[in-house]
């Protein structure tokens, strides 16, 4: 039977899927990965394509995951007290970065489109995209994510590698419902975007900005609670 810990550690990763940092990789892994450039490809070509690529990026999502639970979890009680500092620093630079993009300097992301005629280099590539998809969510949902996998961890060792497993997979079933979609909606969603492109950016910076003010918040919030401070945040509790 499947434990508690386990079915809260995937029911947190699939809500973790539509985090701020994270998400707006999003269309760039629709357009490249799932819906490609022929617009007279078969539906059925699209929606087995789209399955493949959901179960790569969920392999990249359990390398990060599983990777970051067992490096945090070797961590002694006095590092942890100082990564809140990391995710302050994390927080600062989303502000920067959403400001810059708002005023028009787009940061670029480097994700190439893979070439579909080549097997091994479209699954690396959206194995490549689930570890960055993963590593962006990581500064998000730190807090969450060692929050529900301890859970599972203080039961045993074992029960935390499949939490730790069980959140990635979490991600990776939203992540496969998005890319089923996206496979049936081809047409929709490439003219929407098209329509939409010049105001994406901007949006999308004042959104980094919103993540990241309340990531720095948070990071304040977590180091008084260190220094001993338990009163509770309306922010953070809602």
């Amino acid at each position: 039977m499947i434990s508690a810990p386990i079915i809260i550690a995937f029911t947190a990763g699939m809500v973790a899927t539509f985090n701020p940092c994270g998400f707006s990789l999003l269309p760039a892994y629709i357009t490249a990965f799932v819906v490609g450039d022929d617009t007279t490809e078969a539906t059925s070509r699209r929606l087995v394509r789209a399955a493949g690529v959901a179960a790569a990026v969920s392999v990249g999502f359990v390398l990060v995951f599983g990777l970051a639970g067992i490096v945090i979890d070797s961590l002694t009680g006095e590092v942890r007290r100082r990564l809140p500092w990391i995710t302050l620093v994390v927080g600062l630079l989303l502000v920067v970065a959403g400001m810059a993009t708002v005023v028009g300097c787009t940061p670029s992301v480097a994700i190439r489109t893979p070439s579909f005629s080549r097997r091994r280099n479209r699954i690396a590539a959206t194995i490549g995209y689930g570890v960055t998809y993963g590593v962006a969510s990581l500064s998000c949902t730190i807090g969450p994510f060692l929050a529900v996998t301890g859970a599972a961890l203080t039961e045993s060792a074992i029960g935390g590698v499949f939490a730790y497993v069980a959140y990635a997979l979490g991600m990776g079933v939203v992540i496969a419902a998005i890319s089923v979609a996206a496979a049936l909606a081809h047409t929709t969603i490439t003219q929407h975007m098209r329509r939409i492109a010049t105001s994406v950016s901007r949006i999308g910076g004042a959104l980094m900005i919103l993540a990241g003010g309340y990531v720095v918040w948070y990071s304040r919030w977590e180091l008084a609670v260190y220094q001993g401070d338990l009163t509770t945040d309306a922010l953070i509790d809602t």
